[in-house]
C-alpha cells in the first residue's frame, strides 16, 4: 500500500482516511502509543520502575505477550478499515398493485 503519512513513531497511515474516520484515527493513535513499548520489548525489555532518592514511580505496562496480542489486533483492525467496508447486503423489492 502507498501510505501518504507517518506518525512520529513511524506508523504509516492514509491522511485522508485519518481525517474522515474517527475509528481509524483512534486505531492509528493507539498503535502510535504502543510503538514505544513494542520497540522496548523487542530490544530486550523495558524499565517498569524508577527510583530517585527516596521517591519511586512504577509505570503500569503490559506484559510482552499482552502487548503483542494488542498490537496484532490493532493492526488487523487498521487493515480492515483501510480495505473498506463490507459489500452491501442485497435486498429484493417486491412491487405490489394496491
Amino acid at each position: 500500500m502507498n501510505y501518504d503519512a507517518k506518525t512520529e513513531n513511524g506508523i504509516p497511515y492514509f491522511s485522508g482516511l485519518y481525517k474522515r474516520s474517527f475509528e481509524y484515527l483512534t486505531v492509528v493513535d493507539s498503535l502510535n502509543d504502543l510503538a514505544v513499548q513494542r520497540k522496548a520489548i523487542l530490544a530486550g525489555g523495558a524499565v517498569n520502575s524508577y527510583t530517585i532518592g527516596n521517591r519511586s514511580i512504577t509505570r503500569n505496562q503490559l506484559s510482552p505477550s499482552e502487548l503483542l496480542k494488542l498490537w496484532d489486533r490493532l493492526m488487523a483492525k487498521k487493515l480492515s478499515l483501510e480495505n473498506g467496508r463490507k459489500p452491501r447486503k442485497a435486498v429484493g423489492v417486491v412491487h405490489r398493485d394496491w
